[in-house]
Protein backbone atom coordinates (compact mmCIF):
# COMPACT_ATOMS: atom_id res chain seq x y z
CA UNK A 1 0.00 0.00 0.00
CA UNK A 2 1.30 3.23 -0.53
CA UNK A 3 1.83 5.75 1.83
CA UNK A 4 -0.73 8.63 -0.19
CA UNK A 5 -3.33 6.21 0.42
CA UNK A 6 -2.25 5.60 3.95
CA UNK A 7 -2.49 9.20 4.45
CA UNK A 8 -6.60 8.43 3.74
CA UNK A 9 -7.19 6.35 6.81
CA UNK A 10 -4.48 7.83 8.83
CA UNK A 11 -6.12 10.31 11.01
CA UNK A 12 -8.99 8.51 12.07
CA UNK A 13 -6.99 5.93 13.32
CA UNK A 14 -4.44 7.85 14.91
CA UNK A 15 -7.60 9.03 17.35
CA UNK A 16 -8.52 5.85 18.12
CA UNK A 17 -5.09 5.36 18.94
CA UNK A 18 -5.61 8.89 21.57
CA UNK A 19 -8.92 7.67 22.53
CA UNK A 20 -7.93 3.51 23.34
CA UNK A 21 -4.40 4.52 24.83
CA UNK A 22 -3.23 1.25 23.03
CA UNK A 23 -2.37 -0.29 19.49
CA UNK A 24 -2.32 -3.94 17.98
CA UNK A 25 -2.52 -7.00 19.97
CA UNK A 26 -0.64 -5.60 22.92
CA UNK A 27 -3.46 -3.24 23.50
CA UNK A 28 -4.21 -1.60 27.61
CA UNK A 29 -6.78 0.29 29.16
CA UNK A 30 -5.63 3.83 30.33
CA UNK A 31 -7.51 2.69 33.31
CA UNK A 32 -5.35 0.22 34.54
CA UNK A 33 -5.76 -1.60 37.50
CA UNK A 34 -3.87 -3.11 40.80
CA UNK A 35 -2.64 -6.04 39.68
CA UNK A 36 -3.98 -5.54 36.13
CA UNK A 37 -0.61 -4.72 33.90
CA UNK A 38 0.51 -5.33 30.17
CA UNK A 39 2.08 -8.08 29.51
CA UNK A 40 3.47 -7.93 25.55
CA UNK A 41 3.56 -11.39 23.96
CA UNK A 42 7.16 -12.07 23.68
CA UNK A 43 8.31 -14.01 20.53
CA UNK A 44 10.42 -16.81 22.77
CA UNK A 45 12.36 -18.20 19.59
CA UNK A 46 15.48 -17.42 18.53
CA UNK A 47 16.98 -13.80 17.72
CA UNK A 48 19.96 -14.81 15.35
CA UNK A 49 19.03 -14.44 11.89
CA UNK A 50 21.57 -17.66 11.34
CA UNK A 51 21.77 -18.17 7.80
CA UNK A 52 21.93 -14.13 6.98
CA UNK A 53 25.20 -14.31 9.97
CA UNK A 54 26.49 -17.32 7.93
CA UNK A 55 26.46 -15.77 4.80
CA UNK A 56 28.57 -12.85 6.18
CA UNK A 57 30.90 -14.82 8.02
CA UNK A 58 31.52 -16.69 4.97
CA UNK A 59 31.96 -13.59 2.77
CA UNK A 60 34.46 -12.54 5.39
CA UNK A 61 36.25 -15.53 6.06
CA UNK A 62 35.08 -15.63 10.22
CA UNK A 63 34.55 -19.20 11.49
CA UNK A 64 32.73 -18.02 14.51
CA UNK A 65 31.37 -15.09 16.94
CA UNK A 66 32.32 -14.32 20.34
CA UNK A 67 30.24 -11.61 21.83
CA UNK A 68 30.72 -9.90 24.95
CA UNK A 69 28.59 -6.97 24.38
CA UNK A 70 25.46 -7.40 26.23
CA UNK A 71 23.36 -6.34 23.06
CA UNK A 72 25.55 -8.97 21.15
CA UNK A 73 25.30 -11.45 24.18
CA UNK A 74 21.70 -11.27 23.98
CA UNK A 75 21.40 -11.56 20.01
CA UNK A 76 23.32 -14.53 20.07
CA UNK A 77 21.95 -16.18 22.80
CA UNK A 78 18.08 -14.53 23.90
CA UNK A 79 19.77 -14.12 27.50
CA UNK A 80 21.07 -11.28 29.23
CA UNK A 81 22.01 -12.09 32.62
CA UNK A 82 21.91 -10.86 35.56
CA UNK A 83 25.57 -9.75 36.02
CA UNK A 84 25.35 -7.57 33.05
CA UNK A 85 22.68 -5.83 34.32
CA UNK A 86 24.74 -5.12 37.59
CA UNK A 87 27.33 -4.02 35.50
CA UNK A 88 30.29 -6.75 36.08
CA UNK A 89 32.63 -7.04 33.46
CA UNK A 90 32.98 -10.08 31.36
CA UNK A 91 29.67 -11.61 32.75
CA UNK A 92 27.98 -13.44 29.90
CA UNK A 93 29.75 -14.23 26.66
CA UNK A 94 28.14 -15.86 23.26
CA UNK A 95 29.68 -17.88 21.25
CA UNK A 96 28.06 -18.90 17.74
CA UNK A 97 30.19 -20.95 15.06
CA UNK A 98 29.63 -20.62 11.27
CA UNK A 99 29.34 -24.78 10.98
CA UNK A 100 25.51 -24.96 10.97
CA UNK A 101 26.74 -28.91 12.56
CA UNK A 102 28.06 -27.32 15.45
CA UNK A 103 25.54 -25.73 18.60
CA UNK A 104 25.99 -22.48 19.72
CA UNK A 105 26.84 -21.59 23.53
CA UNK A 106 26.08 -19.14 26.22
CA UNK A 107 28.69 -18.28 28.76
CA UNK A 108 27.39 -17.17 31.67
CA UNK A 109 27.19 -17.13 35.91
CA UNK A 110 26.07 -20.44 37.75
CA UNK A 111 24.15 -17.57 39.53
CA UNK A 112 21.86 -16.96 35.88
CA UNK A 113 20.91 -21.33 36.03
CA UNK A 114 17.52 -20.97 37.84
CA UNK A 115 16.02 -17.94 35.36
CA UNK A 116 17.49 -20.36 32.55
CA UNK A 117 16.16 -23.19 33.51
CA UNK A 118 12.33 -21.29 34.08
CA UNK A 119 12.86 -22.46 29.87
CA UNK A 120 11.02 -19.05 28.81
CA UNK A 121 13.23 -18.58 25.56
CA UNK A 122 15.00 -20.70 23.24
CA UNK A 123 18.49 -20.77 24.33
CA UNK A 124 21.94 -22.27 23.20
CA UNK A 125 23.41 -25.26 26.01
CA UNK A 126 24.79 -23.29 28.74
CA UNK A 127 28.29 -23.15 30.14
CA UNK A 128 28.54 -21.87 33.43
CA UNK A 129 31.13 -20.60 35.57
CA UNK A 130 31.26 -19.89 39.84
CA UNK A 131 34.72 -19.03 41.01
CA UNK A 132 37.84 -20.80 41.93
CA UNK A 133 38.22 -22.75 45.39
CA UNK A 134 41.76 -21.48 46.05
CA UNK A 135 42.24 -18.44 44.01
CA UNK A 136 45.78 -17.50 46.14
CA UNK A 137 48.02 -19.57 44.14
CA UNK A 138 46.89 -17.89 40.41
CA UNK A 139 48.63 -14.76 41.79
CA UNK A 140 51.49 -15.91 39.83
CA UNK A 141 50.81 -15.97 36.45
CA UNK A 142 52.84 -18.70 35.34
CA UNK A 143 49.44 -21.38 36.62
CA UNK A 144 47.13 -19.20 34.75
CA UNK A 145 46.87 -21.70 31.42
CA UNK A 146 46.14 -24.49 34.41
CA UNK A 147 41.80 -24.23 35.19
CA UNK A 148 41.78 -23.87 38.98
CA UNK A 149 39.15 -26.15 40.59
CA UNK A 150 35.69 -24.27 40.88
CA UNK A 151 33.30 -24.20 43.48
CA UNK A 152 30.07 -26.13 43.37
CA UNK A 153 28.03 -24.14 46.28
CA UNK A 154 25.24 -22.09 44.33
CA UNK A 155 22.03 -23.21 44.75
CA UNK A 156 22.96 -26.43 47.59
CA UNK A 157 23.86 -23.54 50.01
CA UNK A 158 20.38 -22.25 50.25
CA UNK A 159 17.83 -24.28 52.77
CA UNK A 160 14.99 -25.82 50.99
CA UNK A 161 11.60 -27.82 52.24
CA UNK A 162 11.42 -30.40 49.97
CA UNK A 163 7.63 -31.84 50.04
CA UNK A 164 6.65 -27.23 49.70
CA UNK A 165 8.36 -27.21 47.07
CA UNK A 166 6.65 -26.18 43.77
CA UNK A 167 7.75 -27.33 40.03
CA UNK A 168 9.69 -24.16 39.09
CA UNK A 169 11.62 -24.48 42.38
CA UNK A 170 12.59 -28.10 41.54
CA UNK A 171 14.02 -27.39 38.35
CA UNK A 172 16.25 -24.43 40.03
CA UNK A 173 17.34 -27.08 42.48
CA UNK A 174 17.64 -29.86 39.55
CA UNK A 175 19.47 -27.49 37.00
CA UNK A 176 22.06 -26.28 39.81
CA UNK A 177 22.33 -30.27 40.78
CA UNK A 178 23.25 -31.52 37.21
CA UNK A 179 25.67 -28.51 36.60
CA UNK A 180 28.01 -29.32 39.20
CA UNK A 181 30.44 -31.16 38.16
CA UNK A 182 30.87 -29.00 34.76
CA UNK A 183 31.46 -25.19 36.21
CA UNK A 184 33.93 -23.75 35.23
CA UNK A 185 36.11 -21.50 37.36
CA UNK A 186 35.88 -18.29 35.57
CA UNK A 187 33.92 -16.37 32.92
CA UNK A 188 37.66 -16.78 30.51
CA UNK A 189 38.25 -20.52 31.47
CA UNK A 190 34.38 -21.04 30.55
CA UNK A 191 34.67 -19.27 27.14
CA UNK A 192 37.51 -21.50 26.68
CA UNK A 193 35.32 -24.50 27.05
CA UNK A 194 32.74 -22.99 24.81
CA UNK A 195 35.20 -22.65 22.06
CA UNK A 196 36.29 -26.17 22.28
CA UNK A 197 33.00 -27.05 22.13
CA UNK A 198 31.79 -25.24 19.17
CA UNK A 199 34.97 -26.48 17.20
CA UNK A 200 36.80 -22.89 17.57
CA UNK A 201 39.33 -23.30 19.21
CA UNK A 202 41.89 -23.06 15.96
CA UNK A 203 39.08 -20.72 14.05
CA UNK A 204 39.90 -17.23 12.99
CA UNK A 205 37.02 -15.02 15.01
CA UNK A 206 35.19 -12.10 15.20
CA UNK A 207 35.05 -10.39 18.50
CA UNK A 208 33.46 -7.39 19.46
CA UNK A 209 35.46 -6.24 22.20
CA UNK A 210 39.26 -6.93 21.35
CA UNK A 211 39.70 -7.51 25.64
CA UNK A 212 38.29 -10.95 24.60
CA UNK A 213 41.71 -11.72 22.54
CA UNK A 214 43.85 -10.62 25.81
CA UNK A 215 41.69 -12.63 28.20
CA UNK A 216 41.82 -15.96 25.84
CA UNK A 217 46.08 -15.37 25.91
CA UNK A 218 46.40 -14.76 29.18
CA UNK A 219 45.14 -18.28 29.99
CA UNK A 220 47.66 -19.57 27.45
CA UNK A 221 44.37 -20.16 24.70
CA UNK A 222 46.36 -18.59 21.91
CA UNK A 223 44.89 -21.36 18.88
CA UNK A 224 42.35 -18.77 18.13
CA UNK A 225 43.03 -15.41 15.44
CA UNK A 226 40.80 -12.96 17.00
CA UNK A 227 39.70 -10.30 14.86
CA UNK A 228 37.77 -6.33 15.74
CA UNK A 229 34.36 -8.15 14.95
CA UNK A 230 31.99 -4.84 15.85
CA UNK A 231 31.24 -3.63 12.70
CA UNK A 232 30.38 -7.75 11.50
CA UNK A 233 27.84 -7.85 14.24
CA UNK A 234 26.13 -4.89 12.91
CA UNK A 235 26.31 -6.25 9.41
CA UNK A 236 24.96 -9.71 10.65
CA UNK A 237 21.93 -7.74 13.25
CA UNK A 238 20.74 -4.94 10.02
CA UNK A 239 18.36 -8.23 8.11
CA UNK A 240 16.15 -9.11 11.12
CA UNK A 241 14.96 -13.03 12.09
CA UNK A 242 11.01 -13.48 11.50
CA UNK A 243 11.51 -13.68 15.80
CA UNK A 244 12.83 -9.85 15.51
CA UNK A 245 10.01 -8.98 13.11
CA UNK A 246 7.35 -9.64 15.83
CA UNK A 247 9.53 -7.75 18.43
CA UNK A 248 9.66 -5.13 16.10
CA UNK A 249 6.24 -4.87 14.99
CA UNK A 250 4.88 -5.09 19.09
CA UNK A 251 7.42 -2.18 20.11
CA UNK A 252 6.50 0.18 16.85
CA UNK A 253 2.90 -0.09 18.12
CA UNK A 254 3.20 0.15 21.80
CA UNK A 255 6.09 3.47 21.41
CA UNK A 256 3.35 4.72 19.06
CA UNK A 257 0.58 4.53 21.39
CA UNK A 258 2.47 5.98 24.34
CA UNK A 259 3.97 8.79 21.89
CA UNK A 260 0.21 9.90 20.98
CA UNK A 261 -1.42 9.67 24.28
CA UNK A 262 1.45 11.37 26.00
CA UNK A 263 1.34 14.42 22.86
CA UNK A 264 -2.65 14.33 23.85
CA UNK A 265 -2.20 15.18 27.78
CA UNK A 266 0.04 18.20 26.52
CA UNK A 267 -0.79 21.84 28.13
CA UNK A 268 0.79 25.14 27.67
CA UNK A 269 3.36 25.50 30.42
CA UNK A 270 4.62 21.79 30.39
CA UNK A 271 8.15 21.36 31.04
CA UNK A 272 10.56 18.60 29.00
CA UNK A 273 10.29 17.07 32.55
CA UNK A 274 6.74 16.96 32.78
CA UNK A 275 6.56 15.65 29.10
CA UNK A 276 9.01 12.73 30.26
CA UNK A 277 7.04 11.81 33.10
CA UNK A 278 3.68 12.05 31.02
CA UNK A 279 5.85 9.21 28.46
CA UNK A 280 7.10 7.32 31.09
CA UNK A 281 3.63 6.55 32.85
CA UNK A 282 1.69 5.40 29.34
CA UNK A 283 5.08 3.11 28.56
CA UNK A 284 5.11 1.67 31.50
CA UNK A 285 0.83 1.06 30.93
CA UNK A 286 2.06 -0.83 27.54
CA UNK A 287 4.68 -3.07 29.59
CA UNK A 288 7.77 -1.17 27.78
CA UNK A 289 10.37 0.48 29.19
CA UNK A 290 10.95 4.51 28.24
CA UNK A 291 14.38 5.13 26.47
CA UNK A 292 14.71 8.91 25.83
CA UNK A 293 12.17 11.52 24.74
CA UNK A 294 12.79 14.81 22.69
CA UNK A 295 11.02 17.44 22.99
CA UNK A 296 11.81 20.42 20.82
CA UNK A 297 15.04 19.60 20.14
CA UNK A 298 18.31 18.25 22.14
CA UNK A 299 18.67 21.60 23.86
CA UNK A 300 14.98 20.76 24.90
CA UNK A 301 11.97 23.19 24.87
CA UNK A 302 13.40 26.60 23.19
CA UNK A 303 11.27 29.03 26.25
CA UNK A 304 11.63 25.86 28.74
CA UNK A 305 7.93 24.99 28.34
CA UNK A 306 5.30 24.04 25.89
CA UNK A 307 3.72 27.60 24.31
CA UNK A 308 0.51 28.09 22.50
CA UNK A 309 1.00 27.54 18.48
CA UNK A 310 4.44 27.12 18.84
CA UNK A 311 5.44 24.09 16.80
CA UNK A 312 7.24 21.36 18.87
CA UNK A 313 9.18 18.43 17.06
CA UNK A 314 8.46 15.43 19.36
CA UNK A 315 10.53 12.65 19.57
CA UNK A 316 10.51 8.97 21.49
CA UNK A 317 11.74 5.64 22.02
CA UNK A 318 11.30 2.75 24.60
CA UNK A 319 12.07 -0.66 24.32
CA UNK A 320 10.72 -4.38 25.30
CA UNK A 321 12.76 -7.32 25.21
CA UNK A 322 15.59 -4.76 24.26
CA UNK A 323 14.05 -3.61 20.85
CA UNK A 324 13.33 -0.10 20.09
CA UNK A 325 10.31 1.37 18.82
CA UNK A 326 10.91 5.36 17.04
CA UNK A 327 8.40 7.85 16.88
CA UNK A 328 8.06 11.10 15.37
CA UNK A 329 5.27 14.12 14.80
CA UNK A 330 5.18 17.65 14.83
CA UNK A 331 3.46 18.82 17.68
CA UNK A 332 1.04 21.80 17.81
CA UNK A 333 -0.63 23.41 21.05
CA UNK A 334 -3.75 25.73 20.07
CA UNK A 335 -4.64 26.82 15.82
CA UNK A 336 -1.31 26.09 13.66
CA UNK A 337 0.07 29.01 11.34
CA UNK A 338 -0.24 28.77 8.26
CA UNK A 339 3.81 27.88 8.24
CA UNK A 340 3.92 25.30 10.24
CA UNK A 341 0.70 23.66 8.35
CA UNK A 342 2.93 24.41 4.97
CA UNK A 343 6.04 22.69 6.82
CA UNK A 344 4.27 19.68 7.80
CA UNK A 345 3.03 19.27 4.35
CA UNK A 346 6.50 19.86 3.15
CA UNK A 347 7.68 17.29 5.61
CA UNK A 348 4.91 14.66 4.39
CA UNK A 349 5.74 14.85 1.16
CA UNK A 350 9.12 14.09 1.42
CA UNK A 351 8.18 10.93 3.68
CA UNK A 352 5.99 9.76 1.23
CA UNK A 353 8.04 10.00 -1.78
CA UNK A 354 10.64 8.13 0.47
CA UNK A 355 8.34 5.31 1.92
CA UNK A 356 7.62 4.59 -1.69
CA UNK A 357 11.14 3.85 -2.63
CA UNK A 358 12.48 1.61 -0.07
CA UNK A 359 12.62 -1.55 -1.51
CA UNK A 360 15.32 -4.41 -1.83
CA UNK A 361 18.49 -2.69 -4.12
CA UNK A 362 17.54 1.22 -2.59
CA UNK A 363 20.61 2.83 -1.37
CA UNK A 364 20.19 5.28 1.80
CA UNK A 365 21.53 8.01 -1.01
CA UNK A 366 18.46 7.04 -3.29
CA UNK A 367 15.68 7.46 -0.22
CA UNK A 368 17.50 11.38 0.21
CA UNK A 369 17.93 12.06 -3.28
CA UNK A 370 14.13 11.15 -4.14
CA UNK A 371 12.63 12.86 -0.96
CA UNK A 372 14.44 15.85 -1.14
CA UNK A 373 13.03 16.23 -5.01
CA UNK A 374 9.70 15.88 -4.18
CA UNK A 375 9.55 17.99 -1.21
CA UNK A 376 10.86 20.41 -3.92
CA UNK A 377 8.27 19.77 -6.13
CA UNK A 378 5.67 20.70 -3.55
CA UNK A 379 6.06 24.55 -4.69
CA UNK A 380 6.19 25.01 -1.16
CA UNK A 381 8.32 26.95 0.73
CA UNK A 382 11.54 25.97 1.11
CA UNK A 383 13.12 24.72 4.73
CA UNK A 384 16.09 23.29 6.27
CA UNK A 385 15.08 19.37 6.50
CA UNK A 386 17.16 16.48 8.07
CA UNK A 387 16.61 13.63 5.79
CA UNK A 388 18.52 10.58 7.62
CA UNK A 389 17.46 7.04 6.99
CA UNK A 390 18.78 4.44 9.50
CA UNK A 391 18.24 0.99 10.62
CA UNK A 392 16.21 0.59 14.23
CA UNK A 393 16.33 -2.63 16.26
CA UNK A 394 18.38 -3.87 19.32
CA UNK A 395 20.10 -0.17 19.06
CA UNK A 396 18.77 2.80 18.12
CA UNK A 397 20.83 2.70 14.84
CA UNK A 398 21.27 -0.96 14.48
CA UNK A 399 23.53 -0.61 11.58
CA UNK A 400 27.01 -1.11 10.48
CA UNK A 401 29.42 1.71 9.58
CA UNK A 402 31.86 2.01 6.59
CA UNK A 403 34.72 -0.23 7.01
CA UNK A 404 38.50 0.55 6.71
CA UNK A 405 38.27 3.90 8.59
CA UNK A 406 40.16 5.16 11.86
CA UNK A 407 36.61 6.66 12.81
CA UNK A 408 32.60 5.40 12.46
CA UNK A 409 31.20 7.14 9.07
CA UNK A 410 27.95 6.13 7.80
CA UNK A 411 27.78 3.69 4.98
CA UNK A 412 25.63 3.95 2.53
CA UNK A 413 23.60 0.59 3.00
CA UNK A 414 21.91 -1.25 0.48
CA UNK A 415 18.02 -2.01 1.90
CA UNK A 416 17.74 -6.01 1.81
CA UNK A 417 14.48 -7.61 2.53
CA UNK A 418 13.36 -7.80 6.40
CA UNK A 419 15.60 -4.68 7.19
CA UNK A 420 13.53 -2.84 10.24
CA UNK A 421 14.52 1.06 9.98
CA UNK A 422 13.09 4.54 9.43
CA UNK A 423 13.82 7.82 8.20
CA UNK A 424 14.49 11.30 10.37
CA UNK A 425 12.97 14.74 8.76
CA UNK A 426 13.77 17.08 11.60
CA UNK A 427 13.61 20.76 10.90
CA UNK A 428 14.33 23.11 13.72
CA UNK A 429 14.16 27.10 13.16
CA UNK A 430 15.72 29.05 16.11
CA UNK A 431 13.42 31.78 16.86
CA UNK A 432 10.19 29.68 15.26
CA UNK A 433 10.42 26.13 16.28
CA UNK A 434 10.66 22.72 15.04
CA UNK A 435 9.13 19.44 12.78
CA UNK A 436 9.46 15.81 12.81
CA UNK A 437 8.06 13.13 11.57
CA UNK A 438 8.91 9.69 11.35
CA UNK A 439 7.83 6.01 11.64
CA UNK A 440 8.95 2.54 11.56
CA UNK A 441 8.82 0.19 8.63
CA UNK A 442 10.11 -2.95 7.64
CA UNK A 443 11.57 -4.05 3.90
CA UNK A 444 10.13 -6.21 1.99
CA UNK A 445 10.70 -8.41 -1.42
CA UNK A 446 8.85 -5.60 -3.12
CA UNK A 447 8.47 -2.65 -1.17
CA UNK A 448 7.67 -1.54 1.94
CA UNK A 449 5.31 -1.76 5.38
CA UNK A 450 4.57 0.40 8.21
CA UNK A 451 5.22 -1.23 11.50
CA UNK A 452 2.71 0.79 12.96
CA UNK A 453 -0.03 3.63 11.96
CA UNK A 454 1.40 6.36 9.47
CA UNK A 455 0.01 9.79 9.40
CA UNK A 456 0.30 13.36 8.93
CA UNK A 457 3.33 15.12 10.62
CA UNK A 458 1.24 17.40 12.26
CA UNK A 459 -0.73 16.81 15.50
CA UNK A 460 -2.87 19.50 16.91
CA UNK A 461 -3.71 19.19 20.44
Amino acid sequence: MKRRDLLKTALAGSSMIAASGCVGDNAVSDNVDAGKFAQPNINPGKLTNEPWAREVMRNAGIDGLVAMSSVNVFYLTNYQSFLSKMQFPYASFGVFPRDENRASALVTSSVDQWAISNAERDYPPVIAYSAPIDWEPYAESQLWDEAPEATREFGSIWPSTPAALSDRERRWLAAGEQSRDSLEASPVYALARALRECGLEKGRIAVDDMRIADLLRSIGFDGVTCIDGDNTFRKIRVVKSETEISHMRTIARVNQAASIATIRKLQPGATHADINQIFGIEVAKRGATPMWLVAGGVGGLPNAQCIEGEPILFDAVCQINNYHGDFGRTVCLGEPSTKLRQRAALINAGWSAAFEAMRPGTRYSDIQRIARSAMRKTGLPEAKVGITPHSVGLQHTDEPYRDGLPFTVKDDLVLRENMTMTVDFPSMELGWGSCHLEDLIRITADGAEPLATMDDALIVV
